[in-house]
């Protein structure tokens, strides 16, 4: 599977997209979009203000890239979330904001949004037979959320509606309610790990989501 840049795309004008609907089963397009918006946006906290982004092109580039990838996506072109996180006014641990850009500009259900970061990011990968979804077998990789994304996409972005993060079965953020130990040490016969029975009373157990600016 190949990974298509957008601004290559773009460029090509009709020949890049009727080139991309014509390989859409092998190729897929990973926009970097929240940095794009966070750069005009938000940046001019940090020193980058929104005239100077405007005038180097990026408002337009922008408008560009919404229009061509609300077009893939009415193609079925395969359009995954790429984020391009790590600068200041793209911190790690705000990577739910594609998702609301996936619904509110590109036309996508947050249904939709949802199965490109999960089941879609997983075929990217090469590891949808481990990764990306509820089943057997697979990574235990959940968040319990106190909310309905289906309804409200940006309940992701609410650190403090994520009630429960467990990674590959393991708890890594969790409420009194919510709270369960690491499991000791042991297998049973079904080769699944053994966890001792919880006490009535636990302690809240809350760990920094990320780095605040």
């Amino acid at each position: 599977m190949a990974v298509a840049f957008l601004s290559s795309v773009v460029s090509n004008g009709r020949a890049g997209m009727d080139m991309l609907e014509e390989n859409k089963s092998t190729h897929v397009v990973a926009p970097g979009l929240n940095w794009l918006i966070a750069t005009l946006y938000d940046a001019e906290a940090f020193g980058y203000p929104n005239t100077k982004a405007e005038e180097v092109g990026y408002k337009t580039e922008l408008d560009a890239a919404i229009a061509g990838l609300r077009e893939m996506h009415r193609r079925g072109i395969v359009v995954l979330p790429g984020g391009d996180y790590g600068f200041a006014w793209t911190p790690h641990g705000t990577y739910a904001r594609d998702l609301e850009h996936f619904v509110k500009l590109l036309g996508f259900t947050p249904h939709e949004a949802l199965i490109a970061a999960t089941r879609g990011v997983a075929k990217l990968m090469m590891r949808s037979h481990e990764l990306g979804q509820v089943q057997p077998g697979y990574f235990a990789d959940c968040i319990l959320i106190n909310g309905n994304p289906l309804e409200d996409i940006t309940v992701l972005q609410d650190h403090d509606k994520l009630d429960v993060i467990c990674i590959n079965g393991r708890v890594h953020k969790a409420g009194r309610k919510e709270y369960m130990p690491p499991p000791v040490s042991g297998q049973d016969v079904n080769r699944h790990v053994i966890v001792p029975d919880l006490p009535h009373e636990l302690p809240e157990v809350k760990r920094p989501m990320q780095k605040q600016y």
